[in-house]
């Protein structure tokens, strides 16, 4: 399968993008399950931002394990990956700005700081990940004019005489 050709000369194929995906959710899956299943052991030790609110931390917790299936889902969808990855980026990009409007309500201005980047830099991977999800081809949904072979599935044309049959 032809990688896709992103600027900078970066080239993901899509077996990396299904792996890079896959990556992503699991990570999702655990930080979200850690959230709903332990909410103040989550703000002590990662999201200690203004006063302690366990439900606040679950309720965000269930958003980000929700997040995280529809990615691993998507490992299997590939038409899934480029609108999760797109509402990922605007999440972590909202979130950025979140942290930055309160970054000295963080444990230091030393985290805030960093915790503001990380997420900046998060909305940007996502963002470009999301283009690759665009322009990648896949082969494991069926749709009209595609056939099976073996455990790939590969585009085809129309038969011939297709438009014979309208």
């Amino acid at each position: 399968m032809e990688p896709s050709a992103r600027p900078g000369g970066v080239r993901l194929d899509e077996r990396t993008l299904r792996i890079v995906v896959g990556a992503l959710g699991a990570f999702h899956v655990l930080e979200g399950l850690y959230q709903l299943l332990a909410p103040a052991s989550f703000f002590a030790r990662i999201g200690r931002y203004g006063i302690e609110n366990t439900h606040y931390v679950g309720d965000v917790g269930a958003f980000v394990l929700a997040f995280g299936v529809l990615l691993l889902v998507a490992v299997g969808k590939p038409s899934w990956r480029a609108p999760l990855l797109y509402l990922g980026a605007a999440w972590y990009a909202l979130h950025a700005a979140n942290h930055l409007f309160d970054i000295d309500e963080a444990r230091s201005s030393a985290r805030g700081a960093a915790d503001t980047i990380l997420l900046a830099l998060g909305a940007g991977l996502l963002a470009w990940l999301a283009n690759i999800a665009d322009h990648v081809p896949f082969t494991d949904e069926r749709g009209p004019g595609e056939r099976a072979e073996g455990r790939r599935l590969r585009r085809t044309a129309p038969p011939p005489d297709a438009e014979r049959r309208r």
